[in-house]
């Protein structure tokens, strides 16, 4: 109803439009935006009545208390400056995650300065904040949690960096822009149906000359027998991993088929099913291929990985929605 008593929305909106993105960030005098904290306005508010009242009645010990509460905000406004000058930000990409679940990113925080900072972090329209004690010369990293709705790509909200370190009469901020982002997979919905099976039977085959071949190395699963892990490359490289063959499944491969759900409909809801038989697939260490409109992708190293981001990358075409 009265836009002018949304001046915070307008100022932080007017402050968002002049940073661009970037991977990595420097705070200097041109980012850092100084405002009196309410103790601070009532404080300065106290000091031009105490002067006021000195002019008055010529009171010496009044002018001494107003000028000294002048010099300290004054005091006060350079500390908290100092609090984020010269402060370095940077943000790594998140672990992919289903869509609706928290994603979380790493923000590596750093000071060239010896002193120790108090610093607050929040994202943008987040009411929680962080907060951290920097220490001065030395790498800090801080985790910020996001929850994306929306399969694909999303990149990491704006950041709200402050301070009112020492005195909480003033305080420093800066709003900043960090290149980093997650890949949202389809959430999972449950499917009873099941993808059509080559070779005649819905599991692979366990019979012997099965797994004679070898195919490649995994990454290790809870569950796998202690005969499958590569330990020879566990004793070199410090990493848990299993042999895959290439006749495991063979006579079982599940298919994982975009046209099981017919032709038209809702993308979405495909998607999700999809991507809920891919990890009932993973879980039960059944071999499968998934069949979209655009790829296909079969048995190989990083399945599970390449099937979601398939799935969360997708784009109908117009051929596939008729």
């Amino acid at each position: 109803m009265f836009p002018f008593l949304d001046w915070r929305g307008r100022l932080r909106r007017w402050m968002l439009r002049r940073v661009a993105p970037q991977p990595h960030c420097r705070l200097e005098q041109n980012r850092i935006y100084l405002l009196p904290t309410r103790f601070g306005l009532t404080l300065c508010l106290v000091a031009l009545a105490v002067w006021i009242g000195a002019l008055n009645y010529d009171v010496s010990l009044a002018y001494a208390l107003s000028f000294w509460v002048a010099g300290l905000l004054l005091v006060a406004v350079l500390m908290a400056y100092r609090q984020l000058a010269g402060l370095q930000l940077r943000a790594l990409d998140a672990e992919p995650v289903f869509a609706g679940d928290v994603a979380r990113f790493r923000v590596l925080l750093r000071h060239d300065d010896a002193g120790a900072r108090l610093l607050n972090l929040a994202l943008l329209d987040d009411a929680e904040a962080q907060v951290c004690r920097l220490p001065g010369g030395r790498e800090f990293e801080l985790e910020l949690s996001v929850c994306g709705s929306r399969r694909g790509y999303m990149a990491l909200p704006a950041c709200h960096v402050w301070s009112e370190a020492p005195f909480g009469l003033v305080r420093a901020s800066a709003w900043v822009r960090l290149t980093a982002q997650v890949l949202l997979f389809p959430a999972p919905l449950q499917d009873s149906q099941r993808g059509h099976s080559q070779g005649g039977g819905d599991k692979p085959s366990g019979g012997p000359g099965v797994e004679e071949d070898f195919s490649h190395l995994d990454a290790y699963r809870v569950g796998d027998s202690p005969r499958r892990i590569a330990w020879k490359v566990l004793a070199r490289r410090d990493a848990l991993v299993s042999k895959q063959f290439a006749g495991e499944g063979r006579a079982g491969l599940l298919t994982l088929d975009w046209q099981d759900y017919g032709r038209g409909g809702d993308v979405e809801l495909k998607l999700s099913r999809l991507a809920w038989r891919v990890e009932q697939c993973e879980r039960s260490r059944l071999a499968y291929v998934l069949k979209l409109p655009t790829r296909s992708i079969g048995p190989q190293p990083q399945q599970r990985l390449l099937a979601l981001t398939a799935l969360a990358l997708y784009r109908e075409r117009a051929d596939d929605a008729c």
